[in-house]
């Protein structure tokens, strides 16, 4: 995927350069969650697509980054705090499991799930703009990268 970004930001309202700022705080999460879990996870097939999919969604936060910064926008460097939440249930409850790749999946999907959620949600507001197409490509990255999980997940739960 290329770090090309629109060359027009005088067609990014607010309203827009707002939601890609709630989008990289939501790639921020994944990429923490994501590494963290890598940490915790006894698998060692797990913990490598973990830092697999981290490291995808460190290259689009820093591509959605630059898109923040053509509109003359600081991105925001951190995730939420309801991420930061994820990452200490994920590791207290991989703690609790001895880093089970099952529950590591599990929660790793809840995860992809509010991801996966957050850019259905803002790709309709969008529409039309000269970013969409961008957004529409690190949608399909998000996507591969949740049914990786939900891959591994079910593989682990016929096992």
């Amino acid at each position: 995927m290329s770090t090309r970004v629109p060359d027009a930001p005088q067609h990014m309202t607010e309203e827009t350069v707002s939601e890609l700022q709630d989008l990289l705080r939501g790639l921020n999460d994944s990429v923490n969650h994501h590494k963290e879990a890598a940490g915790r996870v006894a698998d060692a097939l797990i913990a490598n697509n973990f830092r697999e999919i981290a490291e995808e969604r460190l290259e689009l936060a820093t591509s959605l980054g630059g898109m923040i910064a053509l509109a003359d926008e600081k991105p925001v460097e951190e995730g939420s705090w309801l991420g930061s939440l994820r990452s200490c249930w994920t590791s207290f409850r991989a703690g609790l499991n001895s880093g089970d790749p099952t529950v590591m999946l599990i929660e790793a999907e809840r995860a992809e799930d509010k991801l996966v959620a957050q850019f259905k949600n803002v790709l309709p507001q969008i529409a039309g703009n000269p970013i969409n197409d961008r957004l529409l490509g690190a949608f399909e990255v998000i996507k591969s990268g949740h049914d990786r999980v939900l891959a591994m997940r079910n593989m682990y739960q016929a096992a």
